[in-house]
């Protein structure tokens, strides 16, 4: 058996191969969500292959009290099973671990001990041969505003299906995955139109994006939250059909009006499960007459008197423990030769096919929000109209020089404003996409990379016509090719230093918040207001784009204004580095705020 570098991984006995492996008589072969049994001389299929059956055995959340400083449980020994095709509800008091929950039973945050296995495979000892097989539509729309329903889906389609997919195969997937939520009729309208979709039918569109991978499992929280009734029924009876086709449903919810659609409903209780069965047994398990009167019992009583009643249950007996015993008793993993459980893989460190797709996108969004484009374009313009007016460069060699001098620092601080203001969005106003895409297929380089190149385009495209236009006012002597590449490199470092703060916070506001603790050391820290020294001047020259680049400006002057002394004998445009050298700093600095967006994603990988 040999891999021929596929996206998902060849997985011989639960282990990753890397090398080619020889099989033997029994040994389990999987591939996707696929699984078959080597019987000397063929593969004999173990399931459908589209199915998954999830087994959670004794998962346990612990976690320490910020309070009290003591262990708490956010799960305590759940145990099910949910059979492939089924449709279960998760519901349950608030804080009950609905949520840890889900993201124990989808691998999203493994629990602190217990199991879960998918088709009697360890899903976190193995989450990566499962990963394509697993839709999650999250609490946050998963979907971009400013392009149409249709082109999202085939960006999602791009990313998450086999290369060798075509544009015909893709538009034919998407066609039927619009049928089937129900959107084929708004399938060429943006979120964000006059008459934008509805909650439902925007809800519908994270779960279009999802199916269009078909999972074989699909996990979706608080997907009828601030629903109305009626959409509320609706969403609920779309699950319920996508069980009916063979898909495991597992859903969060809070509202219980439409729950009698699913198979069976799992009601969690400060971490512990107090029932699992049929929703239209719920109720009279509790001694209530409605299952919304549940909540009030369960307020009634401890936790653990509770869950004591359940597993004494007929539904305990009937959907608990029946179904574990099927579950075979948990085994070593067996390592075939050559494999590996590592899921890393080398040659996909950078993605091509993902940046294109990725690029693409980002050049529609922006191509899209035509306002906000025309906002950033604009800018450069008028404010190279300003300078143009203000300063004048007229006068004796003193007055010449001063004017210059206070010319480039203008330059440099305008292109980093662009640069900044351009990025420091970029990342977080798509946080939700981005979550659910890395954890699907999406790799940091190919992810950083779309971002950069449409970013620099802009960036060149804002400098270029604020330097065109202030040279042409000013009739500034000197190289503009020069200076086109000092402006472009600041602005390309301010870029890197704006995604860095947009790959660290969780929202918006805290990214424009951001700006003026960017911007303002760079006037201060500049070497141009104040003349800096010692550790100052050493932390300037690290991480202060504007010392390198009003010092690299400068040195583009006439060689007559830089000798140009004042009445102490001072340079009245003092230069610490040589052009081009100095550019090389910018390029580093630009290196290490490219290197500081990447920890930033790291570090919200942790939320995947």
């Amino acid at each position: 058996m040999e891999d021929l570098r596929s996206v998902n991984g060849t997985w011989v006995n639960g282990a990753r191969i890397r090398a080619s492996t020889r099989l033997a008589p029994g040994d389990r072969v999987a591939f996707a969500s696929f699984v078959f049994v080597f019987t000397g001389s063929a593969l004999e299929p173990v399931d459908a292959g589209n199915r998954i059956r999830v087994v959670a055995a004794g998962l346990t959340k612990t976690v320490t009290d910020r309070r009290t400083g003591q262990p708490r449980h956010l799960l305590d020994g759940i145990g099910l099973v949910i059979e492939p095709g089924e449709f279960v509800v998760i519901f349950g008091t608030s804080g009950s671990g609905k949520s840890t929950l889900l993201d124990a039973l989808n691998g999203r945050r493994p629990m602190s001990s217990g199991q879960v296995l998918y088709n009697d495979v360890d899903l976190y000892r193995f989450f990566a041969l499962f990963r394509s097989g697993i839709g999650y539509v999250p609490q946050q729309d998963i979907v971009h505003r400013k392009i149409s329903v249709r082109r999202a889906l085939r960006y999602t389609a791009r990313l998450r299906l086999p290369p060798d997919t075509s544009r015909r195969e893709i538009d034919a997937i998407i066609a039927r995955v619009l049928e089937r939520v129900g959107l084929t009729e708004k399938a060429d309208l943006a979120v964000d139109t006059p008459e934008p979709l509805s909650g439902g039918q925007l809800k519908r569109v994270s779960l279009a994006v999802e199916l269009v991978a078909n999972p074989q499992i699909l996990f979706l929280d608080e997907a009828t939250s601030g629903l109305d009734a009626g959409t509320d029924k609706r969403m609920m009876r779309l699950f319920a059909d996508l069980a009916q086709d063979g898909k495991t449903v597992a859903c969060v919810t809070h509202s219980l009006e439409n729950i009698d659609t699913c198979h069976l409903v799992a009601l969690l209780h400060r971490g512990q499960l107090v029932y699992y069965g049929p929703p239209d047994e719920a109720a009279a398990h509790f001694g209530v007459g409605r299952l919304s009167d549940v909540y009030e019992a369960l307020e009634g009583a401890g936790g653990q008197d509770w869950r004591s009643r359940f597993e004494g249950s007929p539904q305990h007996q009937r959907y608990v423990e029946q179904r574990l015993e099927s579950v075979p008793a948990k085994q070593a993993p067996h390592h075939a030769a050559g494999a590996t459980g590592a899921s890393w893989r080398p040659w996909r460190l950078l993605d091509l096919r993902q940046m294109l797709t990725l690029t693409h996108r980002y050049l529609d969004l922006l191509l899209s929000d035509r306002i906000n484009l025309l906002v950033l374009l604009l800018q450069a313009p008028l404010i190279a109209l300003v300078v143009g007016s203000v300063f004048h460069t007229d006068g004796d060699l003193v007055t010449r020089a001063s004017a210059e001098g206070q010319i480039a620092f203008v330059l440099v601080l305008s292109a980093i404003w662009f640069g900044c203001i351009n990025s420091a969005r970029e990342i977080v106003k798509e946080l939700p996409v981005y979550l659910r895409e890395r954890s699907v297929t999406v790799t940091l380089p190919a992810y950083l990379l779309s971002k950069v190149l449409p970013l620099s385009v802009l960036c060149l495209i804002q400098v270029a016509s604020f330097l065109a236009i202030v040279t042409y006012m000013l009739d500034l002597n000197g190289s503009f090719l020069d200076r086109l590449l000092t402006l472009f490199l600041s602005g390309f470092a301010a870029t890197a230093m704006g995604l860095a703060v947009s790959s660290f916070v969780d929202s918006n506001d805290k990214a424009i918040a951001a700006l003026p603790l960017l911007l303002i050391p760079q006037f201060i820290l500049s070497n141009s207001v104040v003349a800096l020294s010692g550790a100052t001047e050493d932390l300037a020259r690290v991480v202060v784009i504007a010392y390198w680049g009003i010092d690299a400006m400068r040195s583009t002057l006439d060689p007559e204004l830089l000798a140009a002394t004042g009445p102490t004998g001072e340079l009245l445009i003092p230069v610490v580095g040589e052009w081009p050298r100095i550019l090389w700093y910018l390029l580093a600095q630009a290196g290490g705020f490219f290197a500081l967006t990447l920890v930033g994603l790291k570090i919200k990988d942790r939320r995947v």
